[in-house]
């Protein structure tokens, strides 16, 4: 009997709608797509054990990977449970330039990317999946490619679906229509959003994909809203005849930095005339995605259940109370910083954002030090500051 690993690809040549059963009386619907060699369908399992069709069956073995994304509350984690920690950078380039770009992705510190649909859609999830990155894919308002790119693509499990925006109201009952279009034709069950919702609130939006350049304000999005807010759209670092293409770097890496330990995802674009890697570059080139590596290495190490705080009004920080904190500065030039933490032991990493550099002390906090602990900056800006304890 043919075997499948959960959250793996089952491929069919039907050319009808099947639904699947599992023993447990679980069901999924999938609807076929066309292929260059005839009618073809694809299934991906979320459950072990066997599963039956109208002509076959199967069975579904225990994972050999993650899963897809889930929504966790205000967050986002594979489906066995482990957190992930996306960081997204967008790439709309054609299918000619895919090849360079897809060599500079697996090399970089993203982990997440934004791609429109493109007659290489599919090799380019297949290629994401190899290197462990998940595709946000832009869907147009269109029925006809949505429905065929769902069927097509939602068994790989290395993807999120993001609607592109509505051009006036009238647009949005389509919006509406198609998003519950995806979840009807989706058995994986992908996260579903619409780029800069007007009303972020509907219960078929998974998660926001919002334009935001002040993104202190996604503070108050996710208290509002109780969904993960994804800032798709902060601006880019470049020299572009824009506002939102001709950032500095310092204030895009800044927007990065503040919007993540304030809970959010947010995107990095970058807009350089004579080397556009968001509009099909080869690789990045500015200064930015270099400099991102050091947030990708937090972010990695992040503990399990942090989430932001109030502790500290002016700074944002992210905190598993009395055992992890990171605060980030910004553009201030504190020259130290005081933390109120319970006894123990703690390393303190002292982050220099811009120059990508750590400073590492051990310190203790004790009863008879009032509970406090006093970080000395060097009193530059793009600061952040680590804290871990260790007893």
């Amino acid at each position: 009997m043919t075997s499948v690993p959960r959250w793996d690809v089952l491929e069919l040549a039907i050319a009808e709608p099947i639904i699947f059963q599992h023993t447990s009386g679980a069901t999924s619907y999938v609807e076929p797509f066309p292929a260059s060699d005839g009618w073809k369908l694809r299934f991906s399992p979320d459950l072990e054990g066997r599963w039956s069709y109208v002509g076959g069956s199967f069975v579904c073995t225990p994972a050999t990977s993650r899963g897809p994304v889930r929504r966790a509350g205000t967050t986002v984690r594979w489906a066995d449970g482990t957190p992930y920690h996306p960081l997204t950078t967008e790439w709309f380039g054609e299918p000619d330039q895919w090849a360079a770009a897809r060599l500079a992705l697996a090399a970089s510190p993203f982990n997440r990317v934004r791609l429109k649909v493109s007659p290489a859609l599919e090799e380019q999830v297949r290629d994401l999946l190899t290197a462990d990155i998940v595709a946000d894919v832009l869907l147009p308002l269109d029925e006809a490619v949505v429905r065929d790119t769902v069927n097509r693509l939602a068994a790989f499990r290395n993807l999120t679906w993001c609607l592109q925006p509505a051009a006036d109201s009238r647009r949005l009952a389509d919006s509406r229509r198609l998003a519950e279009l995806i979840a009807e034709l989706d058995s994986s069950r992908h996260l579903i959003s619409m780029h800069e919702a007007t009303d972020p609130g509907p219960l078929w939006l998974t998660h926001l994909s919002v334009r935001l350049e002040n993104v202190r304000g996604v503070s108050a999005l996710r208290r509002n809203y109780s969904k993960p807010v994804f800032v798709d759209a902060c601006g880019h670092e470049g020299n572009g005849t824009t506002p939102d293409t001709s950032l500095r770097p310092e204030e895009l890496l800044t927007r990065i930095w503040e919007g993540t330990v304030r809970g959010a995802y947010v995107t990095h674009g970058e807009s350089y005339v004579d080397a556009p890697w968001s509009a099909g570059g080869s690789r990045p080139t500015g200064v930015v995605a270099q400099r991102l590596r050091l947030l990708r290495e937090v972010l990695d190490e992040l503990p399990d259940g942090v989430e932001p705080i109030d502790d500290y009004r002016d700074a944002p920080t992210l905190a598993v109370p009395g055992e992890y904190y990171l605060q980030y500065l910004g553009e201030h030039q504190f020259p130290d910083r005081t933390f109120t933490l319970p006894p123990g032991a703690y390393d303190v990493d002292v982050l220099d954002v811009w120059n990508h550099s750590v400073r590492r002390t051990r310190e203790n906090v004790t009863d008879t030090g009032h509970g406090t602990l006093t970080v000395r900056l060097p009193g530059t800006q793009y600061q952040a500051i680590q804290i871990r304890r260790t007893s």
